[in-house]
């Protein structure tokens, strides 16, 4: 396992990811527990019969804090990747490691 993913939330988004909420819920928890996060977006994912599914709401759009006397969407916040398109066989070690880095950890 990778050390920082330990340390860091990763959300698989898919069609209906935004609309769970138990995943609204782990997204609040790892915020409140000053965890990293970053979004993986599956859709173009191919699944043997399926194929492939639509493109999904960014489920950290859900969410915002205040900084600076002003709201600031969790998507401002936390990167999102493609896995398809940012070749996430090749980079997901990249970037789980900014995303701790950029969490503190």
């Amino acid at each position: 396992m990778l050390p920082a993913l330990a340390k860091l939330t990763v959300v698989l988004i898919g069609a209906e990811t935004y609309d769970r909420e138990w995943v609204r819920h782990e997204i609040k928890r790892s915020y409140e527990l000053g965890k990293g996060m970053l979004g993986v977006y599956i859709h173009n994912v191919k699944d043997p019969q399926l194929g492939t599914t639509t493109k999904g709401k960014n489920p950290f759009d859900y969410w915002s804090v205040k900084q600076n006397g002003r709201d600031v969407a969790f998507s401002s916040l936390y990167k999102t990747y493609d896995w398809v398109n940012d070749n996430g066989y090749s980079n997901f070690a990249g970037w789980v490691e900014a995303a701790a880095r950029a969490s503190g950890r």
